[in-house]
Formats: structure tokens, C-alpha cells, sequence
């Protein structure tokens, strides 16, 4: 019973919290949105390494594959010609160092004219060579390890995988951890441990994992800790995390109201080249703007597409699609709190800039 009320009390605390912010800048006329080039997403590989029970991977909801290397550099060729900040590598649903050519394709962004690059990974995938590369890399800003579990046990429950993959796991910690005085200056590092709701650091027994963990907050790597998960527009329910003492946000209940900030800032190129108006939850490709193999970048990311234009349009006046009325990633850009740089601008501000920029 606990639990239920700790669920309903956050999730009327956000509805209460969220009805206030996006009610007061929608009357005040103020909308909060970047800089039209600021990023954009590019996923290199579609396969992961883990199941997680929280994840629709292992639903296959979304097509699996690794993006062909020449889609790839044109893909960044067109970004940086269109004048793109920041690419961040990260998949809907799959790892990028399930990619042989990971580090190849971050030295391909190196030459290139874009500014940064970042991504989140599960940090399996990898290996001594591969951290060694990425502390020799300049441009990298942002590495964020998803960890899942706090020991074994909670590890092998979640993620569906077994002893090797928890021990490279720590294994790869490890090495961080021997190399973080190497690290680039300008690189932030982040460990999110996502785990059972019941898990508080020191208490309860160590472990080789925790002992890494905290070996690396020491040494200066931020740690996040949650036991929420997100309901992945409709596509996980309650059964799938039953078992895994998780809270999952149902996005039925989050209180909507203006376009969600995504469409703005998270533009993703699949790894089949198809242009998706949401890295975040979307791995059925409901949100399609266009496809890379058929046509330009910049004749895709642009608001005079009608398919973008047609996605905030609806939100605007509350008709969201079936994916978007259950996502838990929902962020109206109307809430101040989404602002994390004084680079926002308002709604018709970067609709005016992204066509002066076409």
C-alpha cells in the first residue's frame, strides 16, 4: 500500500507542478524551445546488448540493424552543412558500442565542422581499447553509462542477462576508473543507476559494483539514482516491470497541454535513414517525418514540412496521436522548468529562424 500512495503522491505532485508552469507561460505568451540547429540525433545501430524488462527491445517494435557507413557521413555531412551543434548518437533502442566501427564513426564527427557530439550507453558493449579512444577524442561533451541493478541479482532481473555481461560491465567501470585523470576537460561523465525503489546507497551489503561506483563519484563522475521508468508511449505496462520494483510513469496521467519540446530538439535519423520526429519513445516510427534514402536532410528537418508542422499543430490544440497522449517523456514547451541554457527562444521564434536559416 506504501507504495501506491508514494506513486500517487509523486504523480499529483507533477500533475499540480506542471498545471501551474504551462497554464502561466501559455497566459504570459512565453514558450521555451532552442536554437533550431542546436542538435540532432543520429542513430548509428539499431541491436542491443541487454533485455531489459522496462525497454521495448525485446518487443522488437523497432526495426534492428546497423546504419549502412555511408547513410552515416552523409548523414553528418548534411548536419554540418545545415550548421548542427551537437550530434548525439544515441538509439531508441539499441547500444552504440554493439557497434564494431563506434569509434571510427566518433573520429569521422571529429574531422567534421560540428561542434560536439554525446551519447548514452549501457557501457557493455565496450572495452579497453575503445575507453582508451574515447579519452583521446576533443569534441566529445557528454557520456552518460546507464547502469541497471545495483548487484548482480537486481542486475540479471532487470536486464535479462547473466554473469558476463555484469562482469564486463565492471570490468569496463574499472577502467574508467583507472583512466579518469586522463579524461578530455571538456567531457562530462554520468552514471544513471536505475534499480529497485528499496536500494539506498550504504546500506545494506557491498559489492563489486557499488565499490566501483563509488570509487568513480570520488574520482568526480555525477550519479543519478532512480527507480522510475517510463511506459514507453503505451508499449510497456505494469506487467512487464511487476517484478522489478520499478515505478512506472503512465503518461495518460501527466497533465498535457501545448506542443511537446521534442519535436523541436530531438529529431532523430534512424538507422534505416528514416527521419523520426522523437529519439525518445518512438520505436514503432508513428512520428515519421521523411527518409534519407528518398530525399535531403534539409529538405526534412524543416518547419515548413507539413508532417512536423501537422504534429504541433495537433498539440497545440490538444489532439495528440495515440503515441504522444501515452508518453511519459511528454515536456510542453510551454514549462519553464525544460530551460537548462539561456538559449531558448519562444515557438514562432524558431520556426522564423529555421526558415532564415533554410
Amino acid at each position: 500500500m506504501i507504495p501506491r500512495l508514494k506513486i500517487w503522491f509523486k504523480r499529483t505532485k507533477r500533475f499540480i507542478g506542471s498545471f501551474y508552469f504551462i497554464n502561466k507561460n501559455k497566459l504570459l505568451g512565453r514558450s521555451f524551445v532552442p536554437h533550431p540547429r542546436k542538435r540532432l540525433f543520429i542513430e548509428p545501430i539499431s541491436y542491443c546488448n541487454l533485455a531489459c524488462k522496462f525497454c521495448t527491445y525485446p518487443k522488437n517494435l523497432h526495426p534492428k540493424t546497423v546504419m549502412d557507413e555511408d547513410l552515416f557521413r552523409s548523414s553528418i555531412d548534411q548536419a554540418a552543412a545545415m550548421g548542427f551543434e551537437c550530434i548525439v548518437l544515441t538509439p531508441i533502442n539499441g547500444e552504440i558500442f554493439m557497434d564494431k566501427n563506434a569509434i571510427e564513426r566518433l573520429r569521422y564527427i571529429e574531422n567534421s565542422v560540428i561542434k560536439t557530439y554525446q551519447f548514452y550507453t549501457n557501457f557493455i558493449g565496450a572495452n579497453n581499447v575503445a575507453i582508451k579512444s574515447l579519452f583521446a577524442l576533443k569534441k566529445i561533451s557528454y557520456l552518460e553509462v546507464s547502469i541497471y541493478g545495483h548487484d548482480f541479482e537486481s542486475f540479471c532481473n532487470i536486464t535479462g542477462r547473466g554473469k558476463e555481461q555484469y562482469d564486463r560491465l565492471v570490468e569496463n567501470l574499472t577502467t574508467l576508473e583507472s583512466l579518469f585523470s586522463q579524461k578530455p576537460p571538456g567531457l562530462n561523465i554520468c552514471l544513471s543507476i536505475r534499480t529497485y525503489r528499496s536500494f539506498q546507497f550504504n546500506k545494506g551489503s557491498q559489492n563489486e559494483l557499488l565499490e566501483i561506483i563509488e570509487k568513480l563519484r570520488q574520482a568526480g563522475v555525477q550519479i543519478g539514482l532512480s527507480s522510475q521508468v517510463d511506459n514507453w508511449g503505451g508499449d510497456i505496462g505494469e506487467s512487464d516491470v511487476a517484478d522489478i520494483e520499478m515505478d512506472l510513469i503512465d503518461g495518460k496521467h501527466l497533465y498535457k497541454k501545448g506542443p511537446c519540446g521534442l519535436p523541436f530538439d530531438s529529431v532523430q535519423i534512424t538507422a534505416e535513414g528514416k527521419v523520426n520526429a522523437c529519439a525518445c519513445r518512438d520505436p514503432r516510427g508513428s512520428l515519421l517525418l521523411g527518409d534519407l534514402n528518398l530525399t535531403s536532410l534539409s529538405s526534412i528537418h524543416t518547419p515548413d514540412n507539413e508532417k512536423w508542422i501537422g504534429i504541433v499543430r495537433d498539440h497545440e490544440i490538444g489532439n495528440f496521436n495515440d503515441v504522444c497522449a501515452s508518453c511519459g517523456f511528454y515536456q510542453s514547451i510551454y514549462d519553464e522548468r525544460r530551460v537548462v541554457d539561456t538559449e531558448f527562444m519562444t515557438k514562432n521564434d524558431y520556426i522564423d529562424q529555421a526558415r532564415d536559416l533554410e
